[in-house]
């Protein structure tokens, strides 16, 4: 089964350039000052559409997660058992990532990770978090 990977646009482009480059970049909002995530043209916030980009620490804690034991796709059949959290970053932006580099049973809310970047493609590089 090939790797699902995402559609890149003019709106996530900087996003995933980032990635490519081993920093994790995030939207910040030009009129409220809003950092931001999920990537969008408009801010959740203020309704604005003037942001820039950020780079950010990649520093961040589990807030909430969950462990997948079935692979709902096959393209995740060979990670089972894999853990996704919800991780608060340094900066304050929740981001949605899967855990790695850590037994899945070991993952708990407070533990401190930090961003990795794994290339999937010579084109995509993702995103994930570590424990830090």
């Amino acid at each position: 089964m090939p790797l699902i990977l995402p559609t890149i646009d003019d709106v996530n482009r900087p996003y995933w350039d980032g990635a490519k480059e081993g920093v994790l970049r995030l939207q910040r909002c030009g009129a409220c000052n809003e950092l931001r995530y999920p990537i969008s043209p408009v801010c959740p916030s203020c309704m604005s559409t003037e942001l820039s980009w950020e780079t950010v620490s990649g520093r961040a804690e589990v807030y909430t997660f969950a462990v997948f034991r079935h692979a709902y796709n096959d393209a995740w059949s060979g990670r089972i058992p894999y853990a996704v959290a919800i991780v608060e970053l340094a900066e304050g932006p929740f981001v949605i990532a899967d855990i790695v580099d850590a037994d899945p049973a070991e993952v708990r809310v407070g533990m401190p990770v930090q961003v990795r970047f794994d290339e999937a493609t010579p084109d995509v590089t993702v995103p994930r978090f570590a424990p830090a």
